[in-house]
Order: structure tokens, then C-alpha cells, then sequence
């Protein structure tokens, strides 16, 4: 197995256990953690297949006893790009529905006369 494939399960590994350890806690605790959740399959998917890591960089991770969540402590002290993402995703979807409404709106006018 090489560093990539075992960087993976090991970052799959430790989800699954968090998952697990949520899912104890019943739905509720589930419902509060989502965030969290959604948030380390992304740190995963960041790290398996987004990064570019060096051979070094890769070792070190294999190493750390808990990459999501020190990954994910991190995000958090810097969570405020979600909202500038959202925000941005938000204005852009605000601005094609008001765009397909005004076009209706125009249709319909025209079909009226």
C-alpha cells in the first residue's frame, strides 16, 4: 500500500470512528455535530485528492494521532471563508432566480396582450 492509499484509510479510519462515537450519542448530539461532520469529510477530500503533499508532509500526517481534528480546530479559527463562500453562492443564485423571474414575468406579459 502506498503513502496515499494509506494516508486515506487512515483519514476514513478516523471519520468512521467519529461517526460512530456521534451516532452513541443519539440524534441530537448527530444533529449538533453535522457541521463538524460535513466538515472533516471535506478536510479528507482536501487532503486525498486537492493537495499536492510531499513525501515528508504525508509521513508526518500518517504519524499524527488525530489529523481531522487538528485540521478541523484549525478551520475553526478561520471558519469566517465559509461565510464569504456562502454569501457569494447566495447572491449569485439570489441574482439567476430574480433573472428566470423578471424573464416569466416578461413572457407572460407578452403572451397576455
Amino acid at each position: 500500500m502506498n503513502e496515499n492509499d494509506e494516508l486515506l484509510k487512515k483519514l476514513e479510519q478516523e471519520l468512521k470512528d467519529y461517526k460512530t462515537h456521534v451516532k452513541e450519542r443519539g440524534v441530537d448530539y448527530a444533529i449538533d455535530k453535522a457541521y463538524e461532520l460535513t466538515v472533516k469529510q471535506e478536510i479528507i477530500d482536501c487532503i486525498a485528492y486537492d493537495s499536492d503533499l510531499s513525501k515528508e508532509q504525508k509521513k508526518a500526517l500518517l504519524k499524527c494521532d488525530n489529523v481531522l481534528n487538528d485540521c478541523y480546530d484549525e478551520w475553526l479559527k478561520t471558519d469566517g471563508n465559509l461565510r464569504e463562500h456562502l454569501n457569494y453562492s447566495v447572491d449569485k443564485s439570489v441574482e439567476h432566480i430574480t433573472n428566470d423571474y423578471k424573464k416569466d414575468k416578461i413572457k407572460a406579459n407578452k403572451e397576455a396582450r
